[in-house]
């Protein structure tokens, strides 16, 4: 299998991600920036990781613009974010916000839990976060807004490596 794991994150929970599914899968990781575009027409497959970022992937200008490339692969999203699992209506509108709908059928979408770590915030982010929490009417929802979570655990990929492996193995057959 020819592929290759992208990401893009902000404060590293997204890195760690994709370093973790690279060491279990045995493909090649590196930071979009740094990412060779040269090779991208000859991949087979990519799992593309990306934080979100008051409800923008990070990676969706760059998946859109590579659209017509992106299409005629196997693709694997990772998208890293504090929209817990049981908010499917939320974790939907980040999708149809940011990857076109073809591109998500078809291939695979996975919802990992981040980090945030107030402290280590830019004060862009942090006053964000702050105005951010002031409109919530949810306590839950707000409080969590001004504490730090860390919800980053290398069990997390569990689900999305027997994917990706299992694709492996349907293509090598």
């Amino acid at each position: 299998m020819n592929g290759f794991i992208i990401y893009k994150g902000k404060y590293g929970a997204t890195k760690q991600y994709a370093e973790w599914i690279a060491v279990e899968t045995n493909l090649k990781v590196s930071a979009l920036e740094d990412f060779d575009y040269s090779k991208l027409k000859n991949a087979d497959v990519l799992i593309i990781c990306s934080s979100v970022y008051v409800g923008k992937l990070l990676i969706a200008k760059w998946v859109k613009k590579n659209y017509h490339v992106l299409v005629n692969k196997k693709l694997f999203f990772v998208i890293v974010c504090a929209t817990p699992s049981s908010e499917k209506k939320k974790q939907e509108k980040i999708l149809r916000d940011n990857i076109p709908v073809e591109l998500v059928k078809g291939n695979e979408v996975n919802f990992l839990p981040g980090r945030l770590t107030i402290n280590k915030l830019s004060w862009k982010d942090a006053i964000i976060l702050r105005m951010g929490s002031w409109i919530i009417k949810d306590p839950q929802i707000k409080k969590s807004m001004r504490h730090d979570i860390d919800g980053v655990k290398k069990e997390n990929i569990a689900d999305i490596v027997n994917k990706i492996k299992d694709y492996n193995v349907l293509t090598i057959s």
